[in-house]
């Protein structure tokens, strides 16, 4: 145990003054943000508990970039393979949501064409001013409609959303998918999942702030466009 505490110490010092005052400033961002959120979480609005969510993951991945620093300084302990560990499994994680996500979500999925539906999707792109993604219109009675971001960004829709909903309804389910993508909230999302994910989910962080905050900015978004997707979400 005293070996793994000089570890740490060493870890934490070793790259000189500045990175070892930046180090403890870390550590006591990680703190304070776990601290608040382990007791004061039910008190905070969703968007504060969000903000200490991100603060404390951004924090812990900053702190195991600069210990990484300073792991060939010394030998190798049980608390540098874990950060190191952590680290390499987080970054894996989000280069591998860059590359294969929307290979992995098509998996099992029997894929259907609707020319109809890709015109629609380049027009609500070239609405809102984007480049228009990939297109996945799959077999599923199920009412359904996501977005994958990857290095190839992917709106998928079910045949069950297109048969049930008439044409304007599903400009507006496009429109709210293309948002998804506008807003870059894909990315910050990606980012702190890949953190916890680095941990095997250890962390008792949870994130579901993330998508009920985009799902309402979104909503308010359209309602600017003047579409309403509150009739649509009574029907899914």
């Amino acid at each position: 145990m005293a070996s793994e505490l000089a570890c740490v110490n060493s870890c934490v010092i070793a790259q000189g003054a500045p990175i070892a005052y930046l180090n403890y400033f870390l550590i006591a961002l990680i703190a304070a943000s776990a601290i608040a959120l382990m007791f004061f979480q039910r008190k905070l609005s969703m968007k504060i508990s969000l903000l200490l969510k991100a603060v404390l993951l951004t924090g812990i991945f900053s702190l195991l970039i600069t210990l990484l620093l300073a792991s060939g300084n010394h030998d190798a302990g049980i608390f540098n393979a874990v950060h190191t560990s952590a680290l390499f499994l987080t970054l894996i994680f989000f280069a591998t949501s860059y590359l294969f996500t929307p290979f992995i979500a098509q998996i099992g999925l029997k894929r259907h064409q609707d020319s109809r539906i890709e015109e629609m999707l380049a027009e609500c792109s070239a609405r809102i001013g984007i480049r228009t993604p990939g297109l996945y219109i799959f077999e599923d009675a199920t009412r359904m409609a996501f977005v994958v971001s990857a290095l190839k960004k992917t709106v998928f829709i079910s045949t069950g959303m297109i048969q049930n909903f008439n044409e304007e309804e599903l400009r507006i389910v496009l429109m709210h998918e293309l948002l998804h993508i506008k807003s870059g909230f894909f990315n910050a999302k990606r980012f702190l999942h890949s953190i916890r994910a680095g941990f095997f989910g250890l962390l008792p962080v949870h994130l579901e702030e993330l998508d009920t905050i985009e799902e309402m900015r979104l909503d308010n978004q359209l309602m600017k466009e003047g579409l309403d997707i509150q009739p649509i979400r009574q029907k899914l």
